[in-house]
């Protein structure tokens, strides 16, 4: 069963495939429309990062916002709609993703219990210019249990090979997915200082993990994804 804390926020995800259009476009009505419109309805903008070529679908942008409770969501919902104080400028990014035959699909996430919020993680500096987003399809209604053993067992080792762990959301709608962040140290670079993560042998933490892990999930997909220049963590 899904647990709720009650110091979380909640968060929207949103994944748009571009379709004729590409990030230097995107970004440009972004910055001009949608930021703003979001920004005046009380959401943070949390990160916004880019598909790259050759791990994921793209061209494809992912944007998550910050918001403090379902109040929120109602009211951005309320105002947005047709007749709605923020329709027009809502009405304007829906044409212009219209125009350029994007596509895209919506989650509402709320954080893991030990997620740092923005403001907490732009107070360390926390740096995300280059991330490993990972959905994944758990067992039902395993997503709380996934995590808890994700931070026991993985994260201390990912973390020790340059992979910092940016958070975990569990998806409040669908009863079998989570999705994980995960920094890369010196972005770019990190493929070069720290892959392979093991050469020979697994060491004895991931034979732990990976005994554990198949109990909680069924699969998942990758993608590596670069921020674009709204992002707060760069």
């Amino acid at each position: 069963m899904k647990t709720f804390y009650g110091h979380t926020l909640l968060y929207l995800h949103e994944t748009i495939a571009l379709g004729e259009g590409r990030s230097e476009q995107f970004t440009e009505v972004f910055g001009d429309v949608y930021h703003p419109m979001m920004a005046d309805l009380g959401a943070r903008l949390f990160a916004m990062w880019e598909t790259t070529p050759y791990n994921g679908h793209w061209p494809q942008v992912t944007i998550i916002w910050e918001i403090d409770a379902f109040a929120d969501y109602a009211r951005i919902g309320r105002a947005q709609a047709p007749g709605g104080s923020h329709a027009g400028p809502a009405a304007k990014w829906s044409t212009f993703l219209s125009g350029i035959r994007a596509s895209g699909e919506g989650r509402i996430m709320y954080a893991g219990k030990f997620n740092r919020t923005l403001a907490q993680l732009k107070e360390a500096e926390f740096g995300a210019g280059l991330v490993i987003q990972e959905i994944m399809q758990t067992k039902p209604g395993r997503q709380d249990d996934y995590i808890r053993e994700l931070e026991r067992l993985y994260v201390p080792w990912s973390e020790s090979t340059g992979k910092r762990w940016l958070g975990s959301f569990i998806t409040t709608f669908r009863f079998n997915e989570v999705i994980h962040y995960w920094a890369l140290d010196g972005d770019w670079d990190c493929f070069e200082n720290h892959y392979p993560s093991w050469k020979d042998s697994p060491p004895a933490e991931i034979v732990t993990w990976m005994s554990v892990a198949p109990a909680l999930r069924d699969g998942w997909e990758d993608s590596i994804l670069q921020a674009l220049p709204p992002s707060p963590l760069q």
